[in-house]
């Protein structure tokens, strides 16, 4: 245990010895926040409005019989407090709580509610006259005290691993973490609303699922005692949704938590919130249209809240698959090219040496080594060849491409999208390649039933967040990212 941490508990035991209770039951009146008392502040003084807050101690300035102390609450706002014991109740001029009540029992991350006036000091600054004080929560363990001298601040809390950690503490301290936090909840609401115009329907669909579909990964086993069966956490939601366009919804869309049982570097979480959408009677190039303008709508949002450098404002460019891959591979690839030409590449540049890989692996590692790190975007990259899109719908004229497209911003993906394909031999075809032993039998039984021209995307909401925040790792923008 930290020796400030066994300084505090002292504290906290001696409060008890004088019959004072550190964390009461609620008995006290809340009428603002200090957010408002700052917009408010002449009118308050004017009409000499009573105060009552709460809020967390985060700086104690004793001053002999007097103390100043700093106090920030859930509007993320500060405000100085002003204490003197004369100027409480008559009764409490000579109890020795509150004599001493920040020289020896209250500390820097205490809870405290308070009535009070406010007031203007001599040095112009608007601060709160403490008539009533109450401690809510006596805070036992160590908060760092962030210090600002000739610009520069000491004691941060900066520990990437302490601050993935200790989550809560990051986000008393780091006001930056918080605000991100904050535009995460903007961005999910602003979608929303945004979707609402177009009375989209946002939906539930199951995470345990006996077969994990709609994307290839490794999925997270587990068991379900009462069938006596495996069972998988979802790597994907797109066929349950797409059932539901079979059913006779026009459009979908669901923030689904997704879980897949592979790496974890600056892009990838174990489980992971993507959203996903899909709309009948549109294709891929509808929805290139349609994601910019959310894009751009969000943006407009949030455009005095972020300092993003993307200027979403231009028409987003495209280019195919190939093009880009021979643009900078300086190579001639496409659809056609064969399993074996392609191994030889891999092997000449140290891709890959293993010629049991297949085909469509071969490919997405080839496209990853040469295209990745140059995709500065906004930029879409389309017609993807269909070896690596087994559920898009290929191009009418050439069944090797697919009318498929994905959104690359500072080279990282943000979105992946693609008209489905609708076609039930066609998927099954598609599915016995890519996997025998898992088929979701009841998804063809969907699609024979009719699916209508349908598209649909994916966009991945950390990586989102992370692009809309300037935050360079999504760890940075999940609340409780996965540690080691």
């Amino acid at each position: 245990m930290l020796e400030q941490e066994l300084i505090k508990i002292k504290k906290l035991k001696e409060i008890e010895l004088l019959g004072i209770n550190p964390y009461p039951n609620k008995k006290y009146k809340i009428n603002t926040n200090i957010r408002k008392i700052l917009i408010n502040k002449k009118k308050i003084i004017n009409n000499q409005k009573k105060i009552y807050i709460t809020g967390r101690i985060y700086n104690i300035r004793n001053m002999g019989y007097s103390t100043f102390l700093d106090i920030k609450d859930y509007s993320d706002n500060k405000i100085q407090l002003y204490y003197n014991i004369n100027n409480l109740d008559k009764k409490y001029i000579n109890n020795k709580y509150y004599i001493n009540l920040f020289k020896k029992y209250l500390d820097i991350g205490d809870i405290i509610w308070i009535y009070g006036n406010l007031f203007i000091t001599k040095v112009k600054e608007y601060t709160i006259l403490i008539k009533k004080i109450l401690l809510l929560s006596k805070c036992i363990y160590p908060i760092p005290n962030v210090k600002i001298k000739n610009g520069k601040e000491y004691y941060k809390f900066n520990n990437l691993e302490k601050r993935y950690r200790m989550r809560y503490l990051d986000l008393i301290v780091n006001q930056n973490s918080k605000n991100i936090f904050i535009i995460r909840s903007l961005i999910i609401k602003y979608i929303r609303i945004y979707f609402s115009k177009f009375n989209y329907i946002e939906v539930d669909t199951p995470i345990l699922q006996n077969i994990p579909g709609g994307a290839y990964a490794k999925p997270f086993v587990s068991y379900h005692n009462k069938f006596k069966k495996k069972i998988y956490l979802r790597i994907s939601n797109e066929l349950y949704l797409k059932r539901l366009i079979v059913g006779g919804f026009n459009g979908v869309y669901e923030f689904s938590r997704n879980f897949r049982n592979e790496s974890i570097d600056r892009l990838h979480n174990p489980e992971f919130t993507i959203l996903e959408l899909y709309v009948a009677n549109k294709d891929y190039i509808w929805m290139m249209k349609f994601l910019h303008k959310l894009l751009l709508y969000i943006y407009k949002k949030l455009e005095n809240k972020i300092n993003i450098k993307i200027n979403f404002n231009k028409k987003i460019k495209s280019i195919s698959f190939f093009d880009i891959l021979n643009k900078y591979s300086n190579l001639n690839i496409n659809e056609k090219t064969s399993k074996k030409k392609l191994i030889e590449i891999s092997i000449k540049n140290n891709i890959l040496l293993n010629n049991k890989y297949k085909k469509d692996k071969i490919i997405d590692d080839i496209f990853n080594y040469f295209c990745k790190n140059k995709l500065k975007g906004p930029i879409y990259i389309k017609n993807y060849p269909t070896i690596i899109s087994p559920l898009a719908k290929s191009k009418k004229n050439n069944k090797k491409l697919t009318e498929r497209f994905e959104l690359f911003v500072n080279n990282i993906e943000i979105a992946n999208s693609y008209t489905e394909l609708n076609d039930p031999r066609e998927q099954l075809k598609r599915f016995k390649k890519q996997n025998k032993n898992k088929i979701d039998k009841d998804f063809i039984k969907a699609l024979k039933i009719g699916l209508p021209p349908t598209v649909g995307i994916g966009i991945g909401i950390d990586r989102l967040v992370a692009l809309f925040t300037n935050s360079s790792n999504i760890q940075e923008v999940i609340l409780f990212p996965q540690m080691k």
